[in-house]
């Protein structure tokens, strides 16, 4: 098993965005920078973000796991160790 690249949740995140041009500063921040500073992180993307997960990843993701990936603000980070997490 592989590790969580934060790269290709970059990509992810873009792809997943309604609009994509939007979302684009997740391609250059910070991993650990809260992606609601960068991009208007709402319950739309973050719904795309979630289902993209479980595809790419073949993982469930869980309203607890939500909760702890957001818990201060979501990070790329963040994301990648709920994916860990949940392998």
């Amino acid at each position: 098993m592989t590790p969580v690249e934060v790269d290709s949740l970059r990509k992810l995140i873009v792809e997943a965005a309604p609009d994509p041009a939007l979302a684009e500063p997740v391609l250059v921040c910070d991993a650990d920078a809260t992606l609601d500073d960068l991009i208007p992180f709402s319950s739309l993307i973050m719904l795309g973000v979630i289902v993209a997960v479980e595809d790419a990843y073949r993982i469930r993701v869980t309203k607890p796991m939500i909760a702890q990936a957001l818990g201060g603000g979501a990070t790329l980070r963040k994301l990648a160790q709920m994916i860990e997490a949940a392998r």
